[in-house]
């Protein structure tokens, strides 16, 4: 069967009308106009399709791919159709896809496999690529050394210009796909002493030395730093490319901004998921039952939080039975406060994530919030106090909702501020649980301050 090689893709909307073309072409078998479509895609597009196609069908267009352009789509799947390909490809099939992909991506592909087929495809591969890759499989799939690549290019600080140039023209013609944007200086031990940009160096004279023209003012990140550190360079100095360096100063890889690009995109995903107790790696398009497998544990862990929720309610049982309207009225200071402390620990993971929130900074980002969360219960707190005085005709309840409101708010911006704070001290993803820790707080001390002042003031009440 003859295979598609991407000759000059296009951007191309892939629509309803597309995919149901695609959709006939499959089941026809139509090979040679399903080709004349792929032709006129980017890789992204292509993969794009295959997320939109049952397996079957995706198992049949990837055949018509090139080993190159197999790679090319591949790596831009989702989890789920990647999973599928990685578990029914066979090793030798999967050996020459990674062969063709930059070192980051084969790593990543490599690390999806079970121990027993990544040996196999580690062991096809040869001798310098396998060695390659288990030495990038030893770092934290989320640092650093885990998203680098290893094509980079180093040259003495003693060699001239001419010698740099020729290096860059040789990496240039091994890694074709790649894009070089800087050349790494590195002394006698091979510690990173400056870099040069590839458009300034074709601008010298070939003859000078090196250590005279470099740019010694290089910003470069370690192995085992955080990739949301990462991006945070990348973002606060305006970088394309960055060196890795170990804890001996060697360059050991580079990142660019591509890879910074999914890595923004993979923590924002994340971030989303964990506040709403989704699976960090769920899609549209998986399946139910592995959906309701990531999500129950985190249904569990509400439904406790439920229970001590109402716990706290059936404390002050006898109140609500001779005030029944508490009942109705309970609901409102809860939520009212689950919402104030939404918006607040929206805020506080995002300053987290992006690295606005630090020690310097976090006592006033606490007071500020503390702030916000008075005058928000107040201006609630009334508006809702005034409407329930005049509805029920009693004055005092509208008093009690009203503190009780002003109470819950300020709990949520302190909770909504101090638990993120606290997880992240703690090594812990502040996305992770810091909606269920701080709905927790909102609602049991929502319930608490309501009911409780309710009590205080039963006699004004009746």
């Amino acid at each position: 069967m003859a295979e598609v090689n991407f000759s000059s893709p296009e951007v191309i909307e892939v629509d309803e009308e597309l995919m149901n073309d695609l959709g006939e072409l499959i089941r026809s078998k139509s090979d040679f106009l399903i080709k004349n479509i792929l032709n006129d895609l980017y890789p992204t597009d292509i993969a794009h399709i295959f997320n939109r196609l049952e397996f079957e069908d995706g198992d049949y267009l990837f055949s018509l791919l090139s080993t190159e352009d197999q790679g090319k789509v591949i790596v831009e799947l989702d989890d789920d159709h990647r999973e599928h390909f990685l578990q029914t490809l066979q090793s030798a099939q999967i050996s020459d896809i990674v062969e063709e992909l930059p070192s980051d991506e084969a790593t990543d592909i490599v690390s999806e496999l079970s121990d027993e087929k990544a040996e196999e495809v580690l062991e096809d591969l040869s001798v310098e690529d396998s060695q390659e890759l288990k030495e990038l499989l030893q770092y934290d799939e989320n640092t650093a050394g885990g998203i680098m690549q290893k094509e980079f290019i180093t040259v003495n600080s003693k060699d001239t210009v001419k010698k740099a140039i020729q290096a860059v023209r040789r990496a240039a013609k091994q890694e074709e796909q790649q894009q070089f944007y800087f050349v790494y200086v590195v002394d006698e031990n091979e510690k990173l002493v400056g870099s040069l940009s590839v458009s300034n160096l074709i601008l010298l004279s070939p003859a000078r030395r090196i250590y005279k023209v470099m740019d010694t003012d290089i910003i470069s990140v370690k192995t085992d730093v955080d990739q949301e550190e990462v991006a945070n360079i990348f973002k606060k100095y305006n970088l394309v490319a960055a060196p890795v360096i170990d804890f001996s100063g060697r360059v050991v890889g580079r990142i660019t901004v591509d890879d910074v690009v999914d890595v923004i995109e993979e923590e924002a995903s994340e971030d989303i998921l964990r506040m709403g107790g989704v699976g960090e790696d769920e899609h549209i398009s998986t399946p139910p039952f592995i959906a309701i497998r990531r999500r129950l544990p985190w249904l569990y862990v509400n439904l406790l939080t439920a229970f001590l929720a109402a716990s706290v309610v059936g404390i002050f049982e006898a109140t609500i039975q001779k005030v029944v309207i508490l009942a109705a009225l309970m609901p409102i200071v809860a939520g009212m406060g689950g919402n104030a402390a939404t918006q607040t620990i929206t805020v506080m993971v995002r300053g987290i994530a992006l690295g606005e929130v630090n020690s310097s900074n976090q006592m006033r980002v606490l007071m500020k919030e503390l702030q916000i969360g008075l005058m928000n219960g107040f201006a609630n707190g009334v508006l809702t106090g005034t409407v329930i005085a005049i509805f029920s005709g009693t004055p005092m309840l509208g008093v009690v909702i009203c503190l009780a409101m002003i109470t819950n708010m300020f709990v949520a911006g302190c909770a909504g501020t101090v638990v993120p704070l606290t997880l992240k001290w703690m090594k812990i993803d502040p996305a992770l649980a810091s909606a269920v820790l701080v709905t927790t707080f909102t609602d049991v001390l929502g319930f608490a301050s309501f009911l409780g002042l309710a009590t205080l003031f039963l006699s004004l009440l009746l």
